[in-house]
C-alpha cells in the first residue's frame, strides 16, 4: 500500500515512549502526536486525518471515563490490548494486543485505512447517485413539461390556434366509442365559408388568413364549453358536440350563420361580408359505423348545402329518406345526385358513393366490396403490380358494385334466374358505368376496367365481344375475383359453395370466362389461404390441369 498523503493522530499517555510514530514517518505517513497531561479531547478538525490510533493507556486517562465519541469518518485503532471501549461510534473501531508484532500493526493499520477508503467511495456513490437521480428526476419532469407542450403545439393549427386534423384523428375516435357504448349524443359540425377561393384571389392572401382566424375564433365564442374545434383544412373548419342532439347542433350551426352573415370581416380599409354553409350529422340518429362514415356524411350534408346555393345548414339525409324516385331504376336522377353531392376528390367520390349504396344495399354491398378488394390486393401483390394499378383495381371494384347496387338492387336480389329482360338490362349495365364515370374525368383510369368487366376470354361476353388479350389486364382481374367473391358468400338464389365447389368451378371457368394464367394465380392464392382449407393435392391437381390445357392449346381452339 502506497502510504503518500497519508495522515494517523497518534494518541498517547504524557510518559508513554512510544515508537510507533517513528516507525510510521519513516514508512511515509503523516504523523501528528496528541500527548496531553491532564487528559484530552478530540478537536473539531480531527476528520482531516486517514486514521486515529490510540493507546489504551491514553484511553483510561480520557476525561474521567466520559463516553467518547469518535468520528464516523475517521477509522480508530486502539494499541495494547483488547478492552471493552467506553464510546461509541458509527465509524471503524478495532484494537490489537501489546504481543502484536510492527508488522501486524502496520497490516491493520493499513487494512482499516483501504477499507474506510471503498467504504468513502461507496458512499460517495451513493450520494452521486441520488445526485443523478434528483436531477434525472428534474429532468424528466422539465421533459414531461416541455413533451406536453410541444404535443400541445402539434395538435394546434398554426394560423387559428385551433386544434388540427392531426388531433381530430384521436380526438374523434375516442368520444365515437364512447358515445356509441354508453348510448349518448353526439354531432359533428362541418363549416365551409362560402366562395373563400374568390376571397382569397381578390382581396390577397394575406387577408383570407385574418378571414380564417377571425372566424376561427367566432367559432370558439359560439360554441364555447358545448364542444370543441378543429379546422379541418382549408377553410372547412369541424365541430364535434357531445352530449348535443341533431336538433341542438342544427340550432347551434343556424345561429352561427346568421351572426357571421350580420357582422363584416373588417381589417383596416378591407371589409366584406362572407357567409357559411353547413353539414350536420347525429350518431344517434344517423347511425355512422365508424368515425370516417360520420365525417363523410357531415361532408356529405356540407355538400348538399353548397350544391342547394350556400349559406344555409343541411342534415344528413340517406338516400332512403331523399325525395329521389327509385334511385336504383332512375339513371339520370342517380347522375344528378352524383354531380351535386360527389364534387370534390376521388376518394371523397367514392366514399360518398359508397355511403349511397349502403343505404340500399345494407351490410351485403360492404362485404361484397371488402371481398373482392381484399382478392384483389392479395392477387396483385402475388403478381408484383404496383400499388397505385392495385388501387386503381381496388377503386373500380368500389364503383362497380356500388352503382350496380344502387341501380339494380331488386334485381340482384332475386331469388328466381335472371330472365332475358334481365339479362338485356345486366348486359347494358357497362355502359351506363361508362356514362356515369365520364362525368369525372379523375376516373379516366377505372372506366376501362369497368367497360370491359363483362367480357368472357373466349370472345363470348359483353359488351363488344373481346377475347383472350384483347381485354384490359384489369377487367380480366376484376371478372375473376369478382366471381370469386361471389362463389364464397351466400346469393338470395343459392348458398355459399364449398372449396371444393370453388375449385372445380374456377378449373372449368379457365379459358372460357377467365384467363386461364390468371386462375393459375388464384388457385396458388387458395392454396396458401386458410380459409379456403383445402388439401393441396387437390389445388396442385387443379393447376397442373389448367397449365396441360394452356400448353397443348386447348385454350386457343
Amino acid at each position: 500500500m502506497s502510504t503518500d498523503n497519508y495522515s494517523v493522530l497518534f494518541i498517547c499517555a504524557p510518559h508513554e515512549q512510544r515508537t510507533e510514530p517513528e516507525f510510521l514517518a519513516n514508512r511515509g505517513f503523516r504523523v501528528q502526536i496528541l500527548q496531553e497531561q491532564d487528559g484530552w479531547t478530540l478537536s473539531e478538525n480531527v476528520g482531516v486525518h486517514h486514521a486515529i490510533v490510540i493507546t489504551a493507556t491514553a484511553l483510561d486517562q480520557q476525561s474521567d471515563g466520559d463516553t467518547l465519541v469518535f468520528p464516523p469518518e475517521v477509522p480508530v485503532l486502539i494499541l495494547d490490548r483488547l478492552v471493552n471501549l467506553p464510546h461509541s461510534s458509527s465509524g471503524l473501531v478495532t484494537a490489537l494486543e501489546v504481543s502484536a508484532s510492527p508488522e501486524q500493526f502496520l497490516k491493520t493499520l493499513g487494512f482499516m485505512i483501504q477499507l474506510k477508503s471503498l467504504y468513502q467511495d461507496l458512499v460517495n456513490s451513493r450520494i452521486a447517485s441520488q445526485n443523478l437521480q434528483k436531477q434525472l428526476a428534474a429532468n424528466l419532469k422539465s421533459f414531461e413539461q416541455h413533451s406536453g407542450l410541444l404535443d400541445e403545439l402539434a395538435s394546434r393549427d398554426g394560423l387559428t390556434g385551433l386544434y388540427n386534423r392531426r388531433y381530430l384523428n384521436s380526438f374523434l375516435p375516442r368520444e365515437f366509442e364512447r358515445c356509441r357504448e354508453n348510448t349518448h349524443e353526439l354531432a359533428l359540425i362541418l363549416f365551409d365559408l362560402d366562395y373563400f377561393h374568390e376571397l382569397n384571389r381578390s382581396a390577397g392572401s394575406s387577408y383570407g388568413d385574418f378571414v380564417l382566424n377571425d372566424f376561427g375564433a367566432r367559432l370558439t365564442t359560439a360554441v364555447q364549453q358545448k364542444g370543441t374545434c378543429f379546422r379541418f383544412s382549408g377553410e372547412i373548419f369541424i365541430v364535434v358536440m357531445a352530449e348535443t342532439s341533431i336538433d341542438q347542433a342544427m340550432k347551434m350551426a343556424e345561429k352561427l350563420r346568421h351572426a357571421i352573415r350580420k357582422k363584416p370581416f373588417s381589417r383596416g380599409d378591407e371589409s366584406r361580408v362572407i357567409s357559411i354553409s353547413a353539414g350536420v350529422a347525429s350518431l344517434q340518429k344517423h347511425r355512422p359505423a365508424d368515425p370516417e362514415e360520420f365525417i363523410i356524411m357531415a361532408e356529405t350534408a356540407l355538400f348538399t348545402a353548397k350544391s342547394e346555393g350556400r349559406n344555409r345548414v343541411s342534415e344528413y339525409r340517406s338516400v332512403a329518406d331523399s325525395d329521389l324516385e327509385t334511385p336504383q331504376q332512375n339513371l339520370r336522377a342517380l347522375k344528378k345526385t352524383l354531380s351535386r353531392i360527389l364534387e370534390k376528390t376521388r376518394v371523397s367520390t367514392i366514399n360518398s358513393l359508397q355511403l349511397l349504396a349502403k343505404d340500399i344495399g345494407g351490410e351485403t354491398n360492404r362485404d361484397h366490396i371488402d371481398n373482392v378488394r381484399q382478392y384483389v390486393d392479395i392477387l396483385g401483390r402475388s403478381m408484383n403490380l404496383p400499388g397505385p394499378i392495385i388501387q386503381t383495381f381496388k377503386n373500380a371494384i368500389t364503383l362497380h358494385t356500388s352503382i350496380r347496387f344502387l341501380l339494380h338492387n331488386e334485381m340482384i336480389n332475386k331469388e328466381d334466374a335472371f330472365n332475358s329482360d334481365d339479362r338485356l338490362m345486366m348486359d347494358d349495365f357497362p355502359y351506363k358505368l361508362a356514362e356515369i364515370t365520364q362525368m369525372f374525368e379523375y376516373f379516366s383510369h377505372e372506366r376501362s376496367i369497368l367497360l370491359y368487366h363483362g367480357e368472357r376470354y373466349d370472345g363470348t361476353g359483353y359488351p363488344e365481344g373481346l377475347k383472350g388479350d384483347q381485354i384490359p389486364l384489369g377487367a380480366r382481374i376484376f371478372a375473376l375475383v369478382d366471381a370469386l367473391a361471389a362463389m364464397n358468400a351466400d346469393r338470395p338464389y343459392r348458398k355459399r359453395l364449398s372449396p371444393e365447389e370453388i375449385i372445380e368451378e374456377l378449373m372449368n371457368g379457365a379459358g372460357a370466362q377467365f384467363d386461364p394464367a390468371l386462375v393459375i394465380t388464384v388457385l396458388k392464392v387458395i392454396k396458401n389461404e386458410t380459409q379456403f382449407a383445402l388439401p393441396a393435392e387437390q389445388v396442385d391437381k387443379a393447376i397442373a390441369h389448367v397449365k396441360a390445357n394452356i400448353e397443348d392449346g386447348t385454350y386457343d381452339k
